[in-house]
């Protein structure tokens, strides 16, 4: 089931996809759910994806998708933002020390073999807990913070939680996926690498309105059977910037999930961005959103997001 947030009249409604891709149905009304808050629609579980798929099996009164207004997903009560692709990390990492440094302090780096991410990199994955208050929908302007020049977009994909759990093994991790969403994690290049080479984690090249784009849809993961076998794309004013592909994740969805719930408590409608696609920003490219490029990701059943870049 792909399932969404959307509007008619300025309220926000949990809806679903319908087998036509041309409809959506009313599912917060119908089910029990809050009618506006995909979280308490996930928190259901079985529940009320049964009831759901019953309301769906009905022929209830559709609304036109043309007609309606979508919304992010879901507005999780946290995200956790891990980058397993190793392939772009070592571009990034080049990028960014060309970007500080100059290109030949980057291509000695490279000699040394100093572009490759740090050795604790490989032996769990890493994330840093992104700003749940800062999302936007998939046709939302993206506003390009006053202090940045070089804003730029990362696809990825993303994971949401179903089932909260604790110290989860490897083994069952998956049982605690409920399903998945295109993710832009957009970024400020000239704020976040003195951050990131300040060893302190990202700030405000990460963490500002509008810096996380989720949706348009929330694919259930009986939808997305292998989450490794993903095809993304991204436009830049209509011409394709790049395309790139989630089966080279260095550590699989289940690790990050147990990873996350190491002594900490995960919960349902947690957001998990698995990190840009090798390929998938344009500090791979060295190329930057200026105001009023419309930037297009799209990556399979999870849809397609259009958001214009906005100046401050």
């Amino acid at each position: 089931m792909r399932l969404c947030r959307f509007s008619l009249d300025g309220g926000a409604r949990v809806g679903a996809l319908g087998a036509d891709d041309g409809q959506i149905y009313d599912l917060g009304a119908l089910t029990g759910a809050a009618p506006d808050d995909m979280s308490s629609f996930v928190a259901g579980g079985e529940r009320t994806l049964e009831a759901a798929a019953a309301v769906l099996a009905s022929s209830p009164p559709a609304v036109a998708l043309a007609d309606a207004i979508l919304l992010s997903p879901i507005l999780p009560p946290r995200m956790r933002n891990f980058s397993v692709y190793e392939g772009h990390i070592k571009q990034a990492v080049k990028a960014s020390a060309t970007l500080r440094a100059g290109r030949a302090a980057a291509a000695a780096m490279a000699a040394a073999r100093l572009n490759r991410p740090p050795g604790s990199w490989y032996r769990a994955p890493q994330y840093y807990k992104g700003n749940h208050l800062s999302v936007a929908g998939p046709y939302d302007d993206i506003r390009r913070p006053l202090a940045t020049k070089q804003l730029d977009y990362e696809i990825e994909l993303a994971v949401v939680v179903g089932k909260s759990g604790r110290d989860i093994p490897v083994t069952t991790a998956m049982s605690h996926v409920y399903g998945y969403l295109l993710l832009d994690d957009v970024s400020a290049r000239d704020l976040l690498v003195p951050e990131i080479f300040g060893r302190l984690g990202p700030a405000k090249g990460k963490d500002f309105d509008t810096g996380n784009v989720l949706g348009p849809w929330l694919a259930t993961a009986d939808e997305i059977p292998d989450p490794t076998a993903l095809t993304g794309t991204v436009k830049i004013n209509g011409t394709l910037k790049a395309t790139c592909v989630t089966s080279d994740m260095h550590f699989t969805i289940a690790e990050m999930v147990a990873r996350a719930s190491e002594g900490e408590t995960i919960v349902s409608g947690e957001v998990f961005g698995t990190g840009c696609c090798t390929n998938g920003a344009g500090l791979e490219q060295m190329f930057f959103l200026s105001d009023g490029d419309l930037v297009e990701l799209e990556m399979g059943i999870l849809g397609a997001q259009r958001n214009r870049v906005v100046a401050p």
